[in-house]
């Protein structure tokens, strides 16, 4: 089984699922942008100073902090 890991240390084109927050911080936040546990999320590009990170999550791109990220708890899919 796959490690658990911050969202923000998810490699740019792989793809994991979503398993709790490291906090409350703004967990109301992420859960608006659709990033529930279970969901699946792909990381799709690092702006050129490596923040924001750009993710996407059920249909739609989503632009995260990396501070924040650190704080999404993600389960890494099989490749």
């Amino acid at each position: 089984m796959a490690a658990i890991i911050p969202l923000g240390e998810l490699p740019v084109g792989r793809s994991a699922r979503v398993v709790r927050f490291a906090s409350r911080k703004g967990s109301r936040r992420f859960l608006e942008l659709g990033l529930v546990p279970g969901e699946l999320v792909t990381a799709v590009r690092v702006a050129p100073l490596g923040d924001p990170l750009e993710f996407a999550v059920m249909g739609t791109r989503v632009a995260i902090r990396k501070s924040d990220a650190g704080g999404i708890l993600v389960r890494e899919e099989p490749a």
